[in-house]
């Protein structure tokens, strides 16, 4: 990696690789770690006002009574309460959604990832709780046995960023999933055990309140007043049946459905938008708006309003109104002695600790789980250590525990030690282990973590070759983009002892559009295309839009249903973030980045000196190899064409000494600028042409691109070897500065049209890949070209997974075909030309305007006419020809 690309690259290694998790982890990871600062500044604002000259209005002012009264019917308590019991609901109902939404579609979805941090904890919830009933058995403090059990997730991840580098980001997402399962376990606890004087009538109209919650969910109401109502009854109900508000909460919480974005409803979505902007109309704006909501989950927008006023108002006022203990002689004195203070801070902070570590030990060493890449033991002992900060929920049980005011301030004694020694045993623990591997604190780990496996990653080149070389690259990245130059020079020096292997890290940061570009080449993975869509986003940086990506899907001949279908629900999310999460564990802080034969490579990315690294660490020893001399010359990976002989041309009827007449400029063969033709003749290569040399045969193997300099070149349908005649055809005829070739060609397939010089003339020749690095030195050729091919092939490579079919529907062979598809149960679609523009201009390219028979596209771009029974049959479940350069 160059200096350059270092420095503008990896400006913030944590903040870049934060940003690899879903969208609804990064914003809770980073609204719970901001507002840690004010949860903290709210409890230091409480204990100084309790232990002011003005200490005493400190409960005065919590215990004001505030009523709210209807009628007859009144809900009476002090703000203390207001905040604990009406306030926190929102709390706890964002808990709730936080469950559902990881287990629905965010890091949880992988149950093997859970094990791991569920064991650690339910340990981490019973062994405090276990210490503290050995401390307080029997006493007048048992009762409070759960107050040591929960974590305060906000408080930790303010600490672990605090910690800032020697804290893994694997690692938050560890505790993250940690967190999910203590919640679900404390919760279960308050709702058990610290319920009272339950009445069951409440409880029934609580209840009903879930299941109207659970329709309007499932009946898809969109509007937030009706849920807003829903949970207003049901609260009312809860703290009328003795159950404490906040469960209601959680409940509501767990039933607030989480998805990714639907497609249908983005696509939608944006027709509407357009519609908009075409007629600004009220009725046109609030179908807009709705569907737009509609695309995104109720749990996801829902968190987006709510989590912050949680992490930046509700905690810290609900810190504001608890933490405020009046510390004298007195309290200290007693709390040093209190098996209630000493049972919450050992609970807290031995009972955590030994209870998450020693569970999350065990669970790896007995193969019950595995660590996220980058996480090592001894990190999770520093974060077990850490979350002995179990401020918010501890606080708000010690409230439902106690009505003794004594041995609440004592609880609130220990929970407030509890949490300082646990943020500094857990600072410590970080630094010294950052002391005892200064290397890895500094440039993380040398090896490739995981190491290359043939079945997961994505290789070009012989699986057993023995040099590999493995690359850590943003399909934005300029500088990556740069960088496969260099790395198609190495493999055409080192040949079949090389195997390249890439792997994902985008930087959405500093890159937008690279997470879905990442997603884009798996999906088309998945369609057996990874390489050709790797090697056209390169070529095509500048065009990274999702509407972008459908149309380089459909210039490879994808299945654009399957493929905008898996990139709108994200399927490939998780696959690109288990990428990133090696890039951790490997220490990678930039991209490009390098791994040669298993080790990072820090020198620079050019050709040369990675050719010398591969070089030196040949694991056959000095000698081996057959190392290619270097050149400079832009040649194609394969021979050039032999062009085939000259071909008569019967179908062409002109007289003598007259031009065959150009064929008019719809967009689909583009003439080029002049500035255009520059780029390309500094590529290409001239041939001069006579009449009736063929220059491109229909289905061979090896094809090239032309540039018409001189001359006329004719496209023919049909076979050129037929006889006389043999059916061929004349579709077109382009003279100077036309560009022709396929959508097909550009995605590696066959060519399905001949191309015949119709007079004597010069052409410019350009391979594939020769066409790929002209798109890459020039946007605007690219643009121009991609474009004329979509506007020409766009209808041929739809949705549809069936054949097409374009003909009147009124012909007497319409009625026939359809009749035999029907009987056979073909998928189709049929293609009126009198009612689709697009069917017509078909028609017209392949001459068939005069026809009174249809003609069938199929799902690879084949044009079939008069096909027979079989050739339906076969075509209408054949897979498609994704033929790519490797």
């Amino acid at each position: 990696m160059t200096s350059p690309s270092r420095t503008s690259s990896r400006a913030s290694r944590t903040g870049h690789l934060l940003a690899q998790l879903s969208t609804p982890a990064r914003r809770f990871l980073q609204t719970e770690a901001s507002s840690a600062a004010l949860l903290v500044a709210g409890t230091l604002a409480a204990l100084l006002w309790a232990n002011s000259p003005w200490g005493d209005s400190y409960e005065r002012v919590w215990h004001t009574e505030l009523s709210l009264e209807l009628g007859s019917m009144a809900v009476a308590m002090d703000l203390r309460h207001w905040v604990n019991d009406g306030l926190m609901v929102f709390f706890f109902f964002l808990i709730g959604m936080e469950v559902r939404r990881e287990l629905s579609m965010g890091e949880l979805t992988q149950r093997s990832r859970l094990s791991v941090p569920a064991l650690g904890a339910v340990a981490g919830l019973v062994v405090p709780a276990g210490l503290y009933l050995a401390i307080n058995a029997g006493g007048p403090g048992a009762h409070g046995w759960g107050i040591p059990m929960a974590t305060d997730t906000a408080f930790v991840l303010g600490a672990l960023a605090l910690v800032g580098s020697r804290c893994p980001t694997q690692l938050r997402v560890f505790l993250l999933s940690l967190s999910v399962v203590d919640d679900i376990g404390a919760l279960t606890v308050i709702a058990i055990f610290y319920s009272e004087d339950i009445d069951l009538v409440a409880l029934g109209v609580a209840a009903l309140c879930v299941v109207a919650f659970g329709l309007l969910t499932r009946l898809k109401v969109w509007r937030g007043p009706a849920y807003f109502a829903v949970g207003v009854v049901m609260w009312l109900a809860m703290h009328a049946s003795g159950v404490h508000a906040t469960i209601g909460g959680v409940v509501l919480g767990l039933l607030v459905s989480a998805y990714t974005p639907r497609r249908d409803e983005v696509e939608s979505a944006g027709t509407l938008a357009r519609a908009f902007r075409q007629a600004p109309d009220v009725a046109l704006a609030r179908r807009a708006k709705l569907s737009v909501e509609r695309a995104i989950s109720p749990n996801e927008r829902i968190g987006a309003l709510l989590v912050p006023w949680s992490g930046y108002v509700v905690v810290p006022v609900f810190a504001l109104a608890n933490a405020g203990v009046q510390f004298d002689s007195e309290l200290l004195g007693r709390a040093l002695t209190s098996p209630v203070t000493v049972g919450v801070f050992v609970g807290l902070v031995v009972g955590k600790f030994v209870g998450i570590g020693l569970a999350s030990t065990l669970a790896v060493r007995f193969g019950m789980g595995s660590l996220p890449p980058g996480v090592t033991l001894a990190s999770v002992w520093g974060g077990a250590a850490l979350s002995g900060l179990g401020f918010t929920v501890s606080l708000f049980v010690a409230d439902l525990a106690f009505d003794d005011e004594v041995l609440r301030e004592e609880a609130m004694v220990g929970v407030l030690a509890a949490g300082v020694v646990a943020a500094v045993l857990g600072a410590v623990w970080f630094w010294v282990l950052g002391r005892r591997s200064p290397q890895v604190a500094r440039t993380g780990p040398r090896q490739l973590d995981p190491p290359v496996d043939p079945d997961v990653d994505h290789l070009r080149g012989r699986v057993d070759a023995p040099l590999t070389l493995v690359e850590y690259g943003d399909v934005e990245c300029p500088f990556c983009g740069r960088a496969t130059g260099v790395v198609e020079e190495l493999r055409r020096r080192f040949g079949d002892d090389l195997r390249y292997v890439f792997r994902h890290l985008p930087l959405p940061d500093v890159h937008p559009h690279a997470e879905l570009a990442a997603e884009a080449t798996e999906a088309a993975g998945e369609q057996g295309a990874f390489w050709a869509m790797h090697d056209r986003l390169f070529a095509h940086q500048d065009q990274l839009e999702a509407d972008q990506l459908l149309d380089h899907a459909a210039a490879l001949g994808l299945d654009l249903g399957r493929f905008a279908e898996e990139l709108g629900n994200g399927v490939y999310a998780g696959r690109v973030r288990a990428d990133v999460a090696g890039a951790e564990a490997s220490g990678v802080e930039g991209t490009p980045t390098f791994f040669v034969n298993g080790v990072g490579h820090d020198g620079p990315t050019t050709t040369e000196a990675l050719a010398a690294a591969l070089v030196a660490s040949d694991p056959r020893g000095p000698g081996h190899g057959g190392l290619l001399p270097a050149t400079t010359l832009v040649a194609p990976s394969r021979p050039s064409v032999i062009f085939s002989p000259a071909a008569q041309l019967p179908a062409i009827s002109v007289l003598p000494g007259e031009r065959l007449a150009e064929s008019p400029d719809d967009g689909s063969s583009p003439r080029l600028s002049d500035a255009h033709i520059a780029v390309l003749r500094r590529i290409g290569r001239r041939l001069s042409t006579t009449r009736g040399q063929v220059l491109l045969r229909s289905g061979q193997a090896e094809f090239d691109f032309f540039v018409v300099l001189s001359g006329t070149v004719a496209v023919i349908e049909g076979p050129l070897d037929g006889g006389t005649d043999g059916g061929k055809r004349v579709v077109g005829a382009h003279g100077p500065g036309r560009f022709l070739g396929g959508l097909n060609m550009l995605a590696g397939q066959r060519p399905v049209r001949s191309l015949v010089a119709a007079e004597d003339g010069e052409v410019l020749v350009l391979s594939l890949e020769q066409l790929r690095t002209a798109f890459t030195r020039d946007r605007g050729l690219a643009d121009v070209i991609t474009r004329s091919f979509l506007l020409r092939r766009a209808m041929l490579i739809g949705q549809a997974s069936g054949l097409r079919v374009v003909g009147d529907r009124r012909w007497p062979a319409s009625a026939e075909l359809r009749a035999q598809l029907a009987e056979d149960g073909v998928p189709h679609t049929w293609l009126d030309p009198a009612e689709d523009a697009a069917a017509a201009r078909l028609l017209a390219e392949i001459g068939a305007e005069e026809a009174t028979a249809p003609v069938v596209l199929t799902p690879d771009g084949r044009v079939l006419v008069e096909p027979t029974r079989d050739d339906l049959a076969r075509f209408a479940t054949a897979p498609r020809d994704l033929t790519t350069t490797t």
